[in-house]
C-alpha cells in the first residue's frame, strides 16, 4: 500500500514525533511510504535519517495558498492510496490538497489534543467530514466528537499513542535513597501548573521533607517564567528547584528522577507519561480521564488535584511514605501495564482494522 503521511513539520512535539513512529510502523511492515512536511523546521531530521525515511518539505517563506497547491501536487504526483495527517492547520490543508489533487485516495486525519476550543471546532470538524476516519488519542475528546458532530460520529476512533517500549529500558531506582529526586518534563506553561508544583514543594520542604525537583523545558510564555522564577526566589528554593532548561535527552532524565510529576489542566495521550510508564518511574498526575487511562490511583501511581498544591504535596508524601516493597512493586506495575497498551502489532492490527474497513 502506498501511503503518503502529512505533517506540519519535523519541529520538537509530542505530535510530530508520534507521527514519526507512525511512519516507522508502516515502514518496517513493508509499506511504501513517503513523509511530507508543510514547513522546513527540522528538529527530527536525525530520526528521518536514521531510519531512511523517504521525505520531502515545504518552506516557511511560502504563503498559506502556495503551500496548500503544492501539497496537492504532491499528492497527485505519488498517486497514494492512504493519506495521514495530525493536528488541525494540517488536517485543513490536506482535506483541501487531497480535492485539488483529483486523487482518489482515502484520508485519515488526527487529532493530537483533549483540548476543545467550540468555534474553532465547530468549524474545523465540519470540514473533517471530507476525511474518511479522524483518530484521537483521548477518550474524552472522542466521545466530545460523537456527542456534538454528528457527521464525523461514526467515523471517529480512539487509538493510544505509539510507542517503541523496546528502546525505553527498565530503570531500577535506589529506593533507599535519603532524599526524593522530582521531576517535570514539559513546556513552562500555565496549564501545565509549575506554580502549583513548587508550591507543593515548598510545602514539603517546610515540614523537612528533603525533596528536589528539577523543571526540563522550554517557556512559551516569558511572563509565566518569570512569576515561576519569582516563586523560587521567595519561597527560598534557589538550591532545591532548578530549571533545567530542554532537554534532547530525556531516557537520560528517567534515570535521574525518582518520580515524574505531570499535573496539566489537559492533555492528549501525554508521551511523558507513556515513556515513565516503560522505564518504571513512578508518577503523580492529574485527576483528568488522558492521565487516569495511563496511571490509576495508588497502583502505578496517584491521581491528584492538579489545581490544589495541598493535595499534590500529599501525593508526593503517600509516595515517600512506602515501603521499598510498594515502591518496587508500582515501578514494575508501571512496566506491565506499558508492554500491554504499547504493543505494536496490537497498535498495527488496528490501524490496518481500520483502513480494511474504508
Amino acid at each position: 500500500m502506498k501511503i503518503l503521511f502529512i505533517t506540519g513539520s519535523l519541529n520538537q512535539g509530542g505530535a510530530e514525533y508520534q507521527m514519526l513512529e507512525l511512519v516507522k510502523l508502516f515502514q518496517d511492515r513493508g509499506h511504501e511510504v513517503q513523509l511530507f512536511a508543510v514547513t522546513d523546521y527540522d528538529h527530527y531530521k536525525p530520526f528521518i535519517l536514521k531510519y531512511k525515511i523517504p521525505y520531502t518539505h515545504l518552506f516557511n517563506h511560502q504563503s498559506k495558498l502556495k503551500r496548500i497547491w503544492l501539497t496537492s501536487r504532491k499528492i497527485k504526483n505519488f498517486q497514494p492510496d492512504l493519506i495521514f495527517s495530525y493536528l488541525k492547520v494540517v488536517g485543513k490543508v490536506t482535506v483541501i490538497a487531497k480535492l485539488l489533487s483529483g486523487v482518489k485516495c482515502k484520508v485519515i486525519v488526527g487529532e493530537r489534543t483533549a483540548d476543545i476550543q467550540p468555534l474553532k471546532d465547530k468549524f474545523h470538524f465540519n470540514l473533517m467530514r471530507v476525511a474518511n476516519a479522524i483518530t484521537v488519542n483521548s477518550l474524552p475528546k472522542l466521545e466530545y466528537l460523537q456527542e456534538n458532530f454528528q457527521g464525523i460520529k461514526k467515523k471517529s476512533y480512539f487509538f493510544p499513542n505509539i510507542l517503541n517500549i523496546s528502546q525505553i529500558p527498565f530503570v531500577e531506582k535506589n529506593y533507599k535513597s535519603s532524599f526524593l529526586h522530582l521531576g517535570f518534563i514539559g513546556r513552562i506553561s500555565s496549564e501545565k501548573n509549575i506554580i502549583q508544583m513548587i508550591q507543593a514543594v515548598a510545602m514539603l520542604n517546610l515540614k523537612n521533607i528533603p525533596v528536589h525537583f528539577s523543571i526540563y523545558g522550554d517557556a512559551r510564555s516569558p511572563s509565566y517564567l518569570e512569576e515561576v522564577k519569582a516563586l523560587i526566589r521567595t519561597e527560598e528554593l534557589k538550591e532545591t528547584v532548578i530549571l533545567m532548561g530542554k532537554t534532547n535527552d530525556i531516557l537520560e532524565v528517567y534515570r535521574q528522577i525518582d518520580l515524574l510529576i505531570l499535573i496539566s489542566d489537559y492533555e492528549g495521550f501525554s508521551n511523558v507519561i507513556s515513556e515513565a510508564l516503560c522505564s518504571g518511574l513512578p508518577i503523580i498526575t492529574s485527576d483528568i480521564p488522558e492521565n487516569k487511562y495511563l496511571v490509576e490511583d495508588k497502583k502505578n501511581g496517584f491521581v491528584v488535584n492538579h489545581k490544589e498544591s495541598q493535595s499534590i504535596a500529599l501525593g508526593i508524601e503517600k509516595y515517600i511514605n512506602l515501603s521499598v516493597l510498594e515502591k518496587k512493586k508500582i515501578s514494575l506495575d508501571n512496566r506491565n501495564k506499558a508492554e500491554v497498551i504499547f504493543d505494536t502489532e496490537l497498535v498495527y492490527q488496528k490501524y490496518m482494522n481500520l483502513i480494511k474497513s474504508l
